[in-house]
């Protein structure tokens, strides 16, 4: 990681952003959202099976993200929290800044110009490891890029043993949609469950 410090540069505003955010960051300045492809395999560890959700994922900056599944499931990440709507349950599952915090980390060091406790080792050409404090080597975030150095690969252990791929494809910038956007409503006769 690139540092440049000098008289009157705070650490926050020296650290150049990380490497294997590097293009994502630059597209989303240009533009204001990225959208891709995205197949997401989770590997359960009881059963020894993958399952395997297709769908899309948005990113805009500062810090939003927002997944759509095939099935329509839909989940959303924000500073203040997110959404998670369960069509299958039909609940509408709301989550404070404290419940969504895992999850931010992880999206967050992608669209944090600072990565804000971060850190980030290349471990191959176009690919990195991201660890975080409190999060031991086992459950950090490995990235593997593209050509074009946009994430293709990204790769989180979620818990013991429950291995976690998102397979991105087909990026593309447009201009962003705004805050609004990443905030779920419950369609009627769903259930809304608040979390802190």
């Amino acid at each position: 990681m690139l540092m440049v410090s000098g008289p009157g540069t705070s650490a926050a505003a020296a650290r150049a952003p990380l490497g294997s955010s590097r293009a994502l960051l630059a597209g989303l300045r240009s533009s204001g959202r990225a959208e891709a492809v995205l197949r997401l395999s989770r590997l359960d560890p009881l059963s020894g099976r993958t399952s395997v959700a297709r769908g899309r994922l948005i990113l805009e900056l500062p810090r939003f993200a927002r997944l759509e599944l095939e099935d329509g499931q839909r989940l959303t990440l924000r500073a203040d929290g997110g959404d998670w709507l369960q069509p299958a349950t039909r609940q509408l599952v709301r989550a404070g800044a404290g419940s969504a915090a895992g999850a931010l980390v992880w999206w967050g060091a992608l669209l944090d110009p600072q990565a804000t406790g971060v850190e980030e080792r290349k471990v191959a050409p176009r690919q990195y490891v991201l660890t975080h404090p409190g999060v031991g080597e086992a459950q950090a975030q490995r990235i593997e890029l593209g050509v074009d150095g946009l994430p293709r690969r990204l790769t989180v252990e979620a818990s013991p043993g429950e291995r976690v791929e998102y397979r991105l494809t087909r990026w593309r910038f447009m201009r962003s949609r705004g805050p609004a956007d990443f905030v779920l409503e419950a369609p009627a006769g769903f259930e809304v469950v608040e979390m802190p």
